[in-house]
């Protein structure tokens, strides 16, 4: 009678385990899981019944998140080596879709071919793992606010941002803004970087993370009248609520390397003779510009192509050093006659490709064509070849003849061929009938 009542003790024990005690049958070749013995205390633990639960290690692979399977294979492969006990964690998502972190620790029973019986204790250490993240997080920011110049510290609930700077190795002080995130837009950053600064510290305050992002300031970080450039390096921190509590972070000063890059992406996006865009970057900021005229019935814009007339025949005749300087004076021309929102580059060995934005009449284009051409035509009247530089130009309006850039392109090609065909020296602007 006492046996059976401790048998019974032991069973309640067993089963009320805060916990996962199991036995399982582990095929060698497959790794397949066959439960033999689950306690009560697994389906606890899951908060699910026991024919889900039994289902989910069946096919458990299923369940677990793929970069963790290659640590499940490996802890299972050290059980079966019957070397001892083994432990290992990984994550699985649950029944009601939240993410747990399992932990098993087991042993090999008895072994029959490629039959395993293994038992094993399996525990639920979600928040153990929570609260290892949030140490590691805690250590980032210590680290973080080492050794920088702007260090600043943002608190979500009371939308209060302090900023400090390190003046000496011993002197600092501190900036305290209130209500900091309605007043982004006024503290000095650049208005052209504002809305990515913004799309980072909401991104931040959403969920805990890391990210950084370049702006443009004056004002608070740099106090001078001069925008320089900065990067914020930031981490989230998540309070015990649950949610980011905290938006920490270090400024650096990358003014002269952002210069630098600014520089080589220039030269790479320019064609080295003329100083104007080449085809790819005038392409590609021209198609962007146009997004705006499918939106915006209200603007009229003029897509130019313009080609040297004649000038296979000044580079054979005067040489390619005489090419190259009609090219760049055309170049320079095109550059100084064009408002700084139009695009302006050089498509190919003598054609060059213009978008004038937001002019107010179609007729506006073939005026300004036509003072380019003279400019162009009168520019070498002192030289020997100057009876033969000349332009070609074919014009195409949006959105009267279309908004996407390939249709607009084609139908400017259509009225510089009427003009290379009827004389060249002239402009055109495109017509029907000209197709």
């Amino acid at each position: 009678m006492q046996q059976k009542v401790d048998q019974e003790f032991i069973n309640s024990i067993v089963n009320y385990f805060i916990g996962g005690i199991c036995v399982f049958d582990v095929d060698s070749k497959t790794h397949q899981f066959t439960p033999l013995y689950t306690n009560d205390g697994l389906y606890r633990m899951f908060n699910g019944s026991k024919e889900d639960i039994d289902n989910i290690f069946k096919n458990i692979r299923l369940s677990i998140i793929p970069d963790d399977i290659p640590v499940f294979e490996q802890g299972l492969t050290d059980i079966l080596a019957d070397d001892g006990s083994a432990e290992f964690e990984f994550r699985i998502v649950s029944p009601d879709g939240s993410l747990m972190w399992l932990r098993f620790h087991g042993n090999l029973h008895s072994r029959e071919g490629d039959s395993n019986i293994i038992s094993m204790v399996i525990l639920d250490c979600t928040e153990q793992k929570t609260i290892e993240e949030e140490l590691k997080r805690q250590s980032d920011y210590m680290h973080l606010l080492m050794d920088t110049d702007i260090t600043f510290d943002f608190n979500c609930r009371t939308d209060v941002c302090i900023y400090r700077f390190t003046e000496t190795d011993s002197l600092t002080h501190d900036s305290v803004i209130k209500g900091y995130h309605e007043k982004i837009p006024t503290l000095g950053i650049h208005k052209e970087d504002v809305e990515a600064y913004e799309q980072i510290m909401d991104s931040a305050m959403a969920h805990p993370h890391r990210d950084k992002v370049e702006f443009r300031s004056v004002g608070l970080i740099n106090p001078t009248d001069e925008y320089r450039w900065y990067r914020a390096d930031i981490v989230s921190i998540l309070g015990k609520e649950g949610y980011v509590s905290h938006v920490i972070g270090h400024i650096v000063d990358i003014h002269e390397s952002k210069l630098k890059e600014i520089e080589l992406k220039l030269r790479a996006d320019h064609d080295g003779l003329t100083g104007l865009m080449n085809k790819q970057a005038t392409e590609t900021l021209i198609r962007s510009t146009l997004l705006q005229y499918k939106t915006n019935e209200e603007l009229k814009g003029a897509l130019m192509i313009l080609d040297a007339d004649l000038f296979k025949h000044i580079n054979d005749t005067y040489g390619h050093s005489t090419g190259d300087r009609v090219l760049a004076k055309i170049g320079d021309i095109i550059r100084s006659n064009f408002k700084g929102m139009d695009v302006t580059g050089r498509i190919g060995g003598d054609e060059f490709l213009v978008f004038m934005h937001n002019i107010r009449m179609s007729a506006d284009a073939g005026s300004l064509a036509a003072k380019v051409q003279n400019l162009v035509m009168h520019a070498f009247d002192d030289e020997d070849f100057g009876k033969d530089v000349s332009l070609s130009i074919g014009i195409a309006i949006a959105p009267d003849h279309g908004t996407d850039f390939q249709t607009l392109f084609d139908k400017a090609d259509k009225a510089l061929y009427f003009v290379k065909t009827h004389g060249k020296a002239g402009h055109r602007i495109y017509t029907e009938d000209l197709g």
